[in-house]
C-alpha cells in the first residue's frame, strides 16, 4: 500500500468568498488544472494574516467574478506554477491560483504520539434517530503511519440520508497534523486532522469529495468505545 507523508494544518478553513471580476496584477488567467497532478504532491499553509487572493479561469470568464479569497492557515496541495503563481487545491473540489510567496512549509510541533491517534472517533449528533459518524484509525503498514476508515451521514427532508466511506492510503502525522487521501490524486477524497493535545480531541475537514452529496467528515471528532458507547 502506498504511503502518504504530509500533512496538515486544518484552521481556519474557508473556501472562496466575495468573488470579483478584478484580477491581481500578474495572476494567471488560465485554468488552474490538478489534473494528472499525484496525491503526494507537496502541501503548504497558506501565510496570513490577510485574506489569500484565488484566482481561477478568468479567460475563461470574462465580465464574471473569478477570484476568491482563502483564509491564512489553509492547507492546500500544490500542482503546477506560472510566474510568481502556483496552482493549488481551494480547500474544497476547486483549484485556482495563488501567490507562491504565500505557501510555507507545516509546522511539525507539537509532536502528538501515534497512541493519542489509534481508537475510535465519533463527531456526535445528539438528535433521536440521527447516526453519529464514525472514524476508526488504526497502525498503519509501515511503521510510522496510520489508517483512517470511517463513515458519514448527512438527513435530508422525506427521510432522505446519504451517506460517505472513507478508507484511506496510510500517512505519517506531522506534528499534530494528518492529511490522508483515499484515491491518486488531491481531487480525491481527502481528509485532514488536527489534533488539539489539551483535550484529546481532534478536527477534521475534508474536499467534499468523500461520498454522497452533502455527505462531510468535518466536524470535531471525540474518543468513544464501541464496546461500552452506543449511539445513533
Amino acid at each position: 500500500m502506498k504511503s502518504l507523508i504530509l500533512v496538515v494544518l486544518l484552521l481556519p478553513l474557508s473556501s472562496p468568498a466575495q468573488n470579483s471580476d478584478t484580477t491581481p496584477p500578474g495572476a494567471p488567467t488560465e485554468v488552474c488544472s490538478m489534473d494528472g497532478v499525484d496525491a503526494s504532491t507537496p502541501i503548504r499553509i497558506l501565510l496570513g494574516p490577510n485574506a489569500v487572493p484565488y484566482a481561477f479561469a478568468c479567460a475563461q470568464h470574462p465580465g464574471k467574478p473569478c477570484i476568491g479569497k482563502l483564509d491564512p492557515g489553509l492547507v492546500v496541495s500544490v500542482g503546477p506554477s506560472s510566474g510568481t503563481w502556483s496552482c493549488v487545491s481551494g480547500g474544497d473540489s476547486t483549484s485556482g491560483w495563488v501567490p507562491t510567496s504565500t505557501l510555507a512549509e507545516l509546522p511539525t510541533t507539537p509532536k502528538v504520539p501515534l497512541s493519542e491517534w489509534i481508537g475510535w472517533w465519533e463527531d456526535f449528533k445528539p438528535t433521536p434517530g440521527i447516526k453519529s459518524d464514525r472514524l476508526l484509525i488504526t497502525h498503519g503498514n509501515a511503521p510510522g503511519t496510520l489508517h483512517i476508515s470511517g463513515r458519514a451521514y448527512w438527513y435530508g427532508p422525506n427521510d432522505n440520508v446519504h451517506y460517505g466511506q472513507i478508507n484511506t492510503t496510510d500517512a505519517k502525522p506531522v506534528g499534530p497534523y494528518l492529511h490522508v487521501v483515499e484515491g491518486d490524486t488531491p481531487s480525491s477524497c481527502v481528509l485532514d486532522l488536527h489534533f488539539n493535545p489539551t483535550n484529546h480531541t481532534f478536527t477534521a475537514y475534508d474536499n467534499a469529495n468523500c461520498g454522497g452529496m452533502n455527505v462531510r467528515f468535518s466536524g470535531k471528532w471525540t474518543r468513544f468505545s464501541p464496546s461500552t458507547v452506543h449511539r445513533k
